[in-house]
């Protein structure tokens, strides 16, 4: 007996797609529209991977990227809607992207956008950025921080439904540059410089929201300190590229990362990658890249979604 791939039942083409990987399953969906229509009833559950985050390296000319996995694979993936954007923000398998004086909301794997209102930015440059869950989450919180003033911090925040952002300042201090942002408890956001200095933001306050503090190794000796839930790693693409026996960046290529956390399967303490910036090690310099960790998931979203 003789017939077409495509001829298949729609039920067993969903059971075929439900036992493949997240790769295969992203090229399943590809070939034909009832593949791609069969798909559709595979639980996004399933093509979430729990495993170290992968690295999505984007900014060259057009719409062409670099995925590694961690298992160390790397894999070509064309992703237009992300062409001259820049990332601000990774959580939970979804992108915060800045591009063409908007920000928006984008899974990867999923090609899902989602689309938010009145942009107060317009640039990407000494900004960063944290979300408090997925953006279809009524949960979702933005918040974007502008750091171009070295004595002061100007925050945005969007909580999820809502069209304007509210602003915030916090002022009086000589500030380090701020390198990560994170989504930390109970609507409560932190920002890390390159140094020691962390800077907490409560969503929820309308009073004494902001906070400055010190970060140390703790020893357990004393008891007016706060153990942190998470701990935090640097430099982690550029060990990871000088590990590669052929490296991701060419010599004379800079690269600007934007990191992520990586919850702990226990729940106990989570890790944060934080951002890097990578000069080249040869100049002049050819050409400036991006990347960012991401969470390996898979987020169908209805096309009429929004914010």
């Amino acid at each position: 007996m003789s017939g077409k791939w495509s001829d298949l039942p729609g039920d067993l083409l969903s059971k075929i797609a439900n036992c493949l990987g997240l790769i295969d399953f992203l090229s399943f969906r590809c070939v034909c529209k009832d593949w791609n229509t069969a798909s559709l009833k595979v639980s996004p559950y399933d093509k979430s991977v729990l495993c170290d985050p992968w690295f999505l390296m984007y900014g060259r000319e057009g719409s062409k990227c670099s995925l590694l996995s961690h298992q160390n694979k790397c894999y070509s993936i064309n992703l237009p809607e992300i062409d001259g954007a820049t990332c601000l923000a990774s959580y939970e398998g979804w992108l915060l992207l800045f591009g063409q004086g908007s920000l928006f909301f984008f899974s990867p794997f999923s090609r899902a956008k989602i689309d938010l209102p009145n942009c107060p930015l317009t640039d990407a440059c000494d900004h960063v950025a944290a979300f408090s869950a997925a953006p279809t989450s009524e949960e979702c919180i933005v918040v974007v921080l502008n750091c171009t003033i070295p004595t002061e911090l100007q925050l945005f925040k969007l909580c999820k439904g809502k069209d304007e952002w509210a602003k915030s300042s916090f002022s009086g201090h000589e500030f380090r540059k701020i390198e990560t942002a994170l989504f930390y408890e109970k609507k409560e956001f932190h920002f890390l410089d390159g140094d020691n200095g962390l800077i907490t933001f409560n969503a929820s306050k309308k009073s004494k929201q902001w906070n400055m503090y010190t970060l140390s190794v703790s020893t357990g000796k004393s008891p007016s300190s706060t153990r942190l839930r998470y701990t935090t790693r640097k430099n982690i693409f550029q060990l990871k590229n000088e590990q590669r026996e052929k490296g991701l960046l060419e010599a004379n290529d800079s690269i600007s990362t934007c990191g992520t956390i990586v919850p702990h399967s226990s729940g106990l303490c989570d890790m944060i990658i934080r951002s890097e910036s990578i000069e080249a090690k040869t100049q002049p310099q050819s050409r400036h890249l991006k990347g960012v960790w991401i969470q390996p998931r898979y987020f169908p979203v209805p096309s009429t979604q929004t914010w």
